[in-house]
């Protein structure tokens, strides 16, 4: 169903308040007495991820104690560490986890929970949102397009009531991984308004380093910026440097065999390939396919004879990573300089803008 709308929910979990008497913390659960299994508690810290400790849940009842030198952003896993159950602003205060509907609430805790809580009441209603309208749209596609506007709205209502609780909120390290752990969604211009809310306290953690981190490596890939080289093998053999590919202008398009936005868009890109080859254009094609022969198989099928290379890591690959892809098809245009001069054209748009650089090089 997350495919009839676009997804673009976390969900976790929190509320209340309490202090621990003997300055640490307790998590105890009391879930149905049929949930059995491992839980593993994995803390976010400034050096990664690290376990804190994992225990056996008998009868729907476990508990984590320990103590904490700080408030620490903490995520309560399966054993298998496949799936976060809940999210939790640990600091030397008592937690109870409950079971409601089948997710996990957490009781307890101090200030850091508390404002967790009401930026995961705006998660909350984000996804479930999406899931009402996923059902309706599956019950009524002809009504596809209306959902789709209406979810829309109340995306950009949600994000207008985040930003608000940020600001309230700009001094907490809570605001600083709020903004943190939502980077991969958001694109440069609104990461940054995000980043220079947060107040001096909030940019300061490592979590403000990482948006730091992450803007850098965004500002590299920005408009203006000579786009990174990279090298990596051809379809039909050899390995093609971006750089060193002669073109007054290039489509450097990060697409998978198994995306039908980017099976569509390679027909546009095979008319443009056909009209503005011969007036200096050349389209680079970087898959994010780990199968090389469903990858070439693809490229057979949609004629793209253009330049195809994929070094069959997926969206491990680097240069997937060094790009930032997040959504595809992902496209860069680049001047003969490797300059980028625009990003994510498509259609008319895209064949506008080529068409504008080649009149330029004339």
């Amino acid at each position: 169903m997350r495919k009839v709308l676009f997804a673009v929910c976390m969900l976790f979990c929190g509320i209340v308040t309490s202090v621990a008497q003997d300055g640490s913390y307790r998590l105890e659960g009391r879930l149905e007495p049929t949930v059995n299994g491992q839980m593993v508690l994995i803390a976010d810290t400034e050096n990664g991820l690290i376990e804190l400790g994992d225990i056996t849940v008998t009868d729907g009842r476990f508990e984590f104690s320990g103590r904490m030198s700080e408030m620490t952003v903490v995520y309560l896993m399966t054993g298998k560490k496949d799936a976060v159950l809940a999210t939790i602003m640990l600091e030397n205060a008592p937690y109870l986890i409950t079971s409601v509907s089948g997710t996990l609430v957490v009781e307890g805790g101090g200030e850091a929970q508390k404002i967790w809580s009401e930026f995961n009441d705006l998660n909350r209603y984000l996804l479930e949102s999406q899931e009402r309208l996923d059902a309706q749209a599956i019950a009524n596609p002809a009504r596809l397009q209306e959902f789709q506007r209406e979810f829309q709205t109340i995306l950009l209502n949600v994000e207008a009531e985040e930003l608000a609780l940020l600001k309230k909120y700009n001094h907490s390290i809570v605001a600083a991984w709020m903004v943190a752990s939502k980077m991969e969604g958001v694109d440069e211009a609104k990461l940054t308004e995000r980043y220079e809310v947060l107040g001096e306290e909030a940019q300061a953690t490592f979590y403000g380093k990482r948006i730091v981190d992450e803007l850098n490596k965004m500002q590299k890939i920005a408009v203006g910026a000579v786009a990174p080289d990279f090298s990596a093998p051809l379809a039909d053999g050899g390995v093609l440097a971006l750089h060193e590919t002669r073109a007054k202008v290039k489509i450097v398009n990060f697409w998978a065999s198994w995306s039908k936005p980017c099976r569509d868009e390679n027909v546009n890109l095979l008319r443009l390939y056909k009209r503005y080859r011969p007036k200096g254009l050349e389209i680079i094609s970087v898959s994010l396919d780990d199968n090389k022969s469903v990858w070439l198989t693809a490229i057979g099928e949609d004629g793209s004879d253009w330049k195809n290379v994929s070094d069959m890591r997926g969206p491990n690959s680097v240069i997937v990573v060094n790009y930032r892809v997040k959504t595809l098809p992902c496209i860069f245009i680049l001047d003969d300089e490797n300059r980028i001069v625009a990003k994510n054209l498509r259609g008319k748009e895209l064949e506008k803008k080529i068409d504008e650089i080649l009149k330029k090089k004339k």
